[in-house]
C-alpha cells in the first residue's frame, strides 16, 4: 500500500499540474489576439452526437467531450479507452483484451459507431481500433431520446474515417513493448469530381503484458463517397477485423498482491490459466451506408444503416479466490487442519468458455425540417430507428477445475471445455423520437425531445419479454455573452441487456434519469471549459451478487452526484493543453457508503508544445499526469477493502522532418506500482506496466 509520503507526492504532482495549466493559459491569453487562423486551431466547437445535427458546443444544454485524431496520436492511446483517460468523468479498470469497457459518472458507457449501437450488453466483439476512427464524442449523461439504448452514464460515439476529396494519407510501422509490432496505411482520394474513396488497412503481431497471450489483429476498412452535389452525400463503410487476443487481466489474490508480505506477490506477466486452453478469435464483418440529403434550405434527411456479422470463440481459465470463503487465505486446505501453512499455495480456478455467432441490424432516419416563428429559430427533427440482434452461442462454465500453484505454476491440468448450454437469443427494438431546438436568437436555445420504444426479448424455450418505454429530455442554454454560456438540463436513459452471463442469466432493462446544470466557455477560439454539476440515478441498476462475486443481480438503484471541470486549449504546430477533475459520490439504494470500484476524485492534465528546430525540423514534447483517487470495496461493518490512489505519468516526444515523423510514446512513464481495482471477495486486478511505442510515419 501507499504510504503517506507517497500519497503527498502524488496530490503535490496534480497540484502542480493545475499550477503549470494556469501559466499556460495565462501565457497563451497574452500571445492570441482578437483574429486567429481557423487552419491552426484544432479545437473542436460543434458536435453531432447530442443532438444529432451540427450544433455548437456552447449551443449544448448538455456535457459533451470530444476528442480528435490529432489528441489520439499525441497521447499514443493504443485503444479507446486509452484515448478517453484524459476525459472528465471517465475512468477504467484494467487494460481488458476483451473488450472496451470505460465508465463514466460510476456507470459503464455504451459504444456506437457512426451514430449506431455497437455493443449489446454481455457482447463479445473485437475492440475498435483508434486507426479507423476519426473523432470520438462522448456524451456524458442519459440520451436515449436520440438512441434508445443507452445507459445512465451516456455513451461513446466513434466517427469512422470517411473519404476526402483530396488525396493524401499516411503509412506507419511501429515498435513498442511487448515485442508490438504494427504497419498501418490509411489512404484517401477523388476518383471523380463526384467519387472519393478511402482505405484503412492495419496488420498487428503482438504479445500481451500476460505470459502466453498474443494480442495480434487484421483490419481493412474501405470506404466509398458519392456526392452529386453540395446537397448529397452518400457513403459506404466496409469493415474485415480479426482478432486474435485471449483475455490477458489476472485476478490475482490480495495475499499475493495489495496485502503481499516482502517475496509474496506474483508478478504481474504470470499466467495463472492454462495457455493450451486461452484463446480469444473474434472476427467481425460489417457494412455501413450514411446518407444525407437536403431538400431545400428547410428540409433534410440523414440515414445511417449497418449489417454486422460476427463470431467469437473464447476461453479462459481464471483465479477464484473467493471459492475458500476467506478472502485472506485463498488457498486450498492440502493438509485438512484448518491452518494456513507456508506450503499451501494452491489457489482454485474456474473455467469459462463461449462461442458465439452473431448477426445485427441497424438502421436511423429522421428528417429535419428548419422554420422560424417570428423571432424563434426552429430546427425539429423526426426519426425513426429499429435494431435487431441475434446470437446463437454455446457456454461452458464450470466451477473448481484443478487449482494451481501461484508462485511455482504447472500447466496442463485443466480439460478442455465441453460445451453443454445453447441459446439462441434476439433482441427486437424500434423507437420513435422528435426533437426540436430552439433559438431565441442569440439570446437562449432550448432543446426538448420525446422518445417511444418498443423493445422485445426472446430466449429459446422462454416466453417472450415485451417493453414499452417512454423517455424525455429538455435542455436550456443562456447565451450571457457569445462566450458565455450557463446551461441546465434534464434527460433520460433506457438500457435493454442482450446476451447472457456465464450462467446464462439475462437481465431487465435499465432506467436512468439525470439532473445537470454547468458552465461553458470559449474565450478564444483555441480555448473550451466547462464546469458541471449533476445529479444521476439509475433504476434496476446491476451490482456483484453479495454471495458470488462472479455474478451480477438487478436489485434496487444506484445514485451517483458530482461535479465536473474539462478545459482544452488546442493550437496546431504550437500549444495543447488538456485538463480535467471530477468528484462523485456513487451509492447503492440500500447503502450510506461508496459504491465498490468507484473513486470519488479523478485528476488528470495533458499537455503538448511544438517547438522549430531549424527550417525542415520540428520537435513536439508532451506529458501528462493522471490521479485516481483510493476506492473500496465491501461493506464497513462486515469486511472492507481499500484501492490506494495512484498517480501515473505519460510522456511523448515526436520528430518531424518534411513528410516524415518519428514519435514515441510512454504510458505510465515512471513504471509505477499500482492496482486499478480491489475487491474485498479477495482480488485485485493488476495495473498496467510501462508500455513504450515509436512509430515511423511518412505523409503522403
Amino acid at each position: 500500500m501507499k504510504s503517506a509520503y507517497q500519497n503527498r507526492a502524488a496530490m503535490g504532482r496534480v497540484s502542480l499540474g493545475a499550477s503549470l495549466l494556469a501559466l499556460a493559459f495565462a501565457s497563451s491569453a497574452q500571445a492570441q489576439t482578437t483574429e486567429s487562423d481557423d487552419a491552426d486551431i484544432i479545437v473542436t466547437a460543434r458536435a453531432t452526437t447530442a443532438t444529432k445535427t451540427d450544433t455548437p458546443i456552447l449551443r449544448i444544454p448538455q456535457s459533451i467531450e470530444v476528442v480528435t485524431l490529432e489528441q489520439v496520436q499525441d497521447l499514443g492511446a493504443l485503444s479507446i479507452r486509452e484515448a478517453l483517460k484524459y476525459t472528465a468523468g471517465v475512468y477504467n479498470a484494467s487494460d481488458d483484451l476483451r473488450g472496451d469497457f470505460n465508465n463514466i459518472r460510476g456507470f459503464q458507457s455504451v459504444l456506437y459507431v457512426d451514430g449506431l449501437k455497437r455493443n449489446y450488453g454481455f457482447v463479445y466483439l473485437p475492440r475498435v481500433d483508434v486507426n479507423s476512427m476519426e473523432r470520438i464524442e462522448v456524451l456524458v449523461g442519459p440520451a436515449s431520446v436520440l438512441y434508445g439504448s443507452g445507459s445512465a452514464s451516456g455513451l461513446t460515439n466513434m466517427q469512422s474515417k470517411r473519404p476526402r476529396f483530396e488525396f493524401g494519407g499516411t503509412a506507419s510501422v511501429s515498435y513498442g513493448t511487448h515485442d508490438r509490432k504494427e504497419a498501418v496505411v490509411d489512404l484517401t482520394g477523388p476518383l471523380s469530381d463526384t467519387l472519393a474513396v478511402r482505405l484503412v488497412g492495419l496488420v498487428r503481431d503482438s504479445d500481451s503484458r500476460m505470459d502466453y497471450i498474443p494480442n495480434d489483429r487484421i483490419l481493412v476498412q474501405p470506404a466509398i463517397t458519392w456526392k452529386p452535389s453540395d446537397r448529397t452525400d452518400i457513403t459506404a463503410i466496409g469493415l474485415y477485423q480479426r482478432d486474435k487476443n485471449p483475455p490477458n487481466y489476472n485476478v490475482l489474490p490480495l495475499v499475493a498482491s495489495l496485502y503481499a508480505l516482502p517475496g509474496m506477490r506474483v508478478p504481474d506477466s504470470r499466467m495463472l490459466g492454462e495457455p493450451s486452453i486461452m484463446k480469444g478469435t473474434k472476427e467481425n464483418k460489417s457494412i455501413t451506408l450514411l446518407a444525407s440529403h437536403e431538400f431545400s434550405d428547410m428540409f433534410s434527411f440523414r440515414s445511417a444503416t449497418r449489417y454486422t456479422k460476427a463470431d467469437t470463440d473464447q476461453a479462459e481459465v481464471y483465479l477464484n479466490p473467493s471459492a475458500t470463503g476467506n478472502p485472506l487465505n485463498p488457498f486450498i486446505d492440502t493438509n485438512g487442519n484448518g491452518i494456513f501453512e507456508p506450503g499451501e499455495t494452491m489457489v482454485p480456478r474456474n473455467l469459462f468458455a463461449i462461442g458465439i455467432k452473431y448477426k445485427i441490424f441497424n438502421t436511423d432516419n429522421n428528417l429535419g425540417v428548419k422554420f422560424d416563428t417570428g423571432p424563434i429559430s426552429h430546427q425539429f427533427l423526426a426519426g425513426v430507428d429499429y435494431s435487431h440482434f441475434r446470437q446463437v452461442s454455446g457456454q461452458a462454465f464450470i466451477s473448481g477445475v484443478a487449482p494451481i500453484d501461484i508462485y511455482n505454476p504447472v500447466y496442463g491440468t485443466v480439460a478442455p471445455p465441453v460445451y453443454t448450454f445453447f441459446n439462441t437469443q434476439i433482441l427486437k427494438q424500434t423507437g420513435f423520437y422528435a426533437q426540436d431546438q430552439i433559438d431565441f436568437g442569440d439570446t437562449a436555445s432550448l432543446v426538448v425531445g420525446i422518445r417511444r420504444d418498443r423493445y422485445t426479448k426472446q430466449d429459446a424455450g422462454l416466453p417472450k419479454e415485451v417493453t414499452k418505454k417512454t423517455t424525455k429530455r429538455a435542455g436550456l442554454t443562456v447565451n450571457v455573452t457569445p462566450t458565455l454560456a450557463p446551461f441546465v438540463s434534464y434527460s433520460e436513459s433506457f438500457l435493454p441487456i442482450s446476451g447472457l452471463n456465464q450462467f446464462g442469466d439475462t437481465y431487465q432493462p435499465l432506467f436512468g434519469k439525470q439532473k445537470e446544470i454547468g458552465l461553458k466557455w470559449q474565450p478564444f477560439q483555441t480555448t473550451l471549459l466547462r464546469v458541471s454539476y449533476y445529479d444521476l440515478k439509475e433504476d434496476k441498476s446491476l451490482r456483484v451478487d453479495p454471495s458470488n462475486p462472479l455474478r451480477s443481480i438487478q436489485i434496487g438503484s444506484t445514485k451517483s452526484e458530482g461535479v465536473e471541470f474539462q478545459a482544452n486549449h488546442n493550437v496546431r504546430d504550437d500549444l495543447s493543453i488538456t485538463a480535467a477533475f471530477s468528484y462523485a459520490t456513487s451509492r447503492l439504494s440500500d447503502q450510506d457508503y461508496q459504491r465498490d470500484a468507484v473513486p470519488k476524485y479523478l485528476a488528470s492534465m495533458f499537455g503538448t508544445k511544438t517547438v522549430a528546430l531549424s527550417d525542415d525540423v520540428t520537435l513536439r514534447l508532451g506529458a501528462g499526469v493522471r490521479y485516481q483517487g483510493r476506492m473500496t470495496s465491501g461493506n464497513p461493518a462486515v469486511f472492507r477493502v481499500v484501492t490506494p490512489s495512484y498517480t501515473l505519468v505519460d510522456a511523448m516526444a515526436a520528430f518531424e522532418y518534411k513528410n516524415w515523423t518519428l514519435q514515441f510514446n510512454a504510458i505510465n512513464l515512471l513504471d509505477d506500482l499500482y492496482y486499478p481495482s480491489c475487491s474485498h471477495f479477495g482480488s485485485c486486478a493488476n495495473g498496467e506496466p510501462r508500455t513504450v511505442q515509436g512509430t515511423l510515419t511518412y505523409r503522403f
